[in-house]
């Protein structure tokens, strides 16, 4: 864990990044989030070559989601939105492989992995003027680039390097995958009081991770300014403002990490326990704390069941969150809660998933119904 005070430490304690392995992961309900990848294609194996593309070590990816969100008493009472993600991964290990006499594994090359995005419609948070973000999809629209970035491989450490986005790595969950709101991916305390660099944005940065069997500890800096055109930066480094991210895991079972943000002075700190209770469920809970910000505490906890017990492919969800605001930085002060339950079917290529949300605000509870339809391509 770094000192949120010190770019140097940061630095020097960088001890890894991510795993850019393609795992798939059945129960990410979004592309926009780390770890979705499905086998399941639409366009199936494009006559093999798609497969034979895989075994060479270069794996494309698309997907669109298309979400619909109905809330009472609201100017809009239906809101559609949608995102097109597409990827690209390559494992230069197998594509530099030239015969069955390499030995890949020993080839101590890294992987490069790029991502754009095409985001449309809108979602409720607008009006609602909630700190959570009803939907982790919904952003600006926008045609864009995300993420951008190699890995090397040195030994036990990984280390990456491009434009990267905090939330496909730190403060992150795995049993809270199949929540659609935004903040059971990155907590909204961290998104709100500091912005970024989160989804939809990517800064340039440097992430580097240490794995053992007990201990994973890890550590990023990347530009704190969010200006961009397309996702590309237009501002780079220019008023020296940097986020520092340090996490340390214990025995796959407990996080505890902290962050800085030079620009805005934030500073928080958080533990995160997460693990998987039997064969069908998995339970979580973080909690948090930001002195002095707009967001000062976020508690959030849940549980995952699945795969079955209704069809052998579903997951279903359910989670609570809860931050408490400054009334004079957040325009619906005070405490905020909202509860979600979520039903995700897959069919191969095709995940249906009905959600229902209950945002508990000063003054005000709303109840939001939606459905995201995602289809991988």
């Amino acid at each position: 864990m770094i000192r949120p005070s010190s770019v140097a430490l940061a630095v020097l304690t960088l001890t890894n990044v991510a795993h850019a392995d393609l795992v798939e992961d059945p129960c990410a309900c979004s592309a926009a989030k780390p770890g979705f990848f499905r086998r399941d294609k639409l366009t199936g194996d494009w006559d093999e070559h798609r497969d034979n593309l895989e075994k060479e070590g270069v794996t494309i990816q698309a997907t669109y989601s298309l979400e619909e969100f109905a809330a009472p008493h609201l100017a809009k009472n239906f809101v559609t939105g949608g995102l097109f993600v597409t990827s690209l991964d390559i494992e230069l290990n197998k594509l530099m492989a030239t015969g069955e006499g390499d030995d890949v594994e020993e080839s101590h090359l890294g992987q490069i992995h790029a991502s754009a995005l095409a985001i449309h419609g809108g979602g409720l948070s607008a009006e609602l003027d909630d700190v959570y973000g009803i939907s982790g999809n919904s952003a600006p629209n926008d045609a864009r680039a995300f993420e951008l970035w190699y890995e090397q491989p040195l030994k036990s450490f990984k280390i990456r390097a491009g434009l990267l986005s905090a939330d496909q790595e730190y403060v992150l969950a795995a049993h809270s995958t199949a929540l659609l709101n935004a903040t059971f991916g990155i907590i909204s305390q961290l998104s709100y009081n500091v912005l970024g660099p989160v989804y939809p944005v990517a800064t340039p940065g440097a992430s580097a991770r240490m794995d053992s069997d007990l201990l994973t500890v890890k550590a990023a800096i990347y530009d704190g300014d969010q200006k961009n055109k397309h996702g590309l930066p237009t501002n780079l480094f220019h008023e020296k403002s940097y986020l520092a991210i340090g996490e340390v895991e214990l025995a796959k079972l407990l996080k505890l990490g902290s962050w800085h943000h030079s620009s805005t002075n934030s500073d928080g700190y958080y533990a995160i326990l997460d693990h998987q209770v039997d064969g069908r469920v998995g339970a979580f809970a973080r909690v948090s704390y930001s002195p002095g910000k707009a967001v000062t505490s976020y508690i959030d906890t849940g549980i995952r069941i699945g795969p079955g017990p209704l069809r052998p492919k579903d997951f279903m969800g359910a989670g609570i969150a809860f931050v408490r605001t400054r009334p004079d930085e957040v325009s619906i002060g005070g405490a905020q809660i909202v509860y979600e339950l979520t039903y995700q079917a897959q069919f191969g290529w095709l995940t249906i998933q009905p959600d229902f949300q209950l945002l508990a605000q000063r003054g005000r509870t709303t109840p939001i119904g939606a459905v995201r339809v995602t289809i991988v391509l």
